[in-house]
């Protein structure tokens, strides 16, 4: 699992269930906290249909933190104003950062891709719902 999806599965999940992953962390690792977690602005790119050139949209609010699990350097930046959940995501990511410990990585990595699933499932209820609701057009001309 890349750490692109690791941070998408991290950014759509709940701040509990970062918690609860991080959780697994502290009971096997030695966590500091480098830099305390804290408010940014990133700017956010986008690219532009026609001619594909990039943008920048504006800023967007984040939460920023930087931990040390077992002397191993984590990251985590989550869009919004949430410490705990940056924390979750920094704690995660210095421990996926660490060489070796296969075997505790795929508890980690698992839950991950239970969390992912559920969210899947979530997508998939949420757009069920919304083609109910879909107006067709060229039916309602006839």
């Amino acid at each position: 699992m890349t750490k692109r999806e690791v941070s998408r599965i991290l950014a759509r999940a709940s701040k509990e269930e970062a918690a609860e992953t991080a959780s697994i962390v502290y009971e096997r690792c030695r966590v500091q906290i480098m830099k305390q977690p804290q408010k940014t602005l990133v700017m956010v790119k986008a690219r532009e249909s026609i001619k594909k050139s990039l943008f920048y949209l504006g800023e967007v609010l984040a939460s920023e933190c930087m931990v040390l699990v077992d002397g191993v350097k984590g990251a985590g930046m989550i869009a919004g104003d949430d410490f705990e959940k940056a924390v979750a995501a920094a704690v995660i990511d210095g421990f996926l950062n660490l060489e070796g410990r296969q075997d505790e990585k795929k508890v980690i990595l698992d839950r991950l891709l239970m969390l992912e699933n559920r969210q899947a499932e979530k997508r998939a209820e949420l757009n069920l719902a919304v083609q109910k609701s879909k107006v067709n057009f060229n039916v309602m001309g006839e």
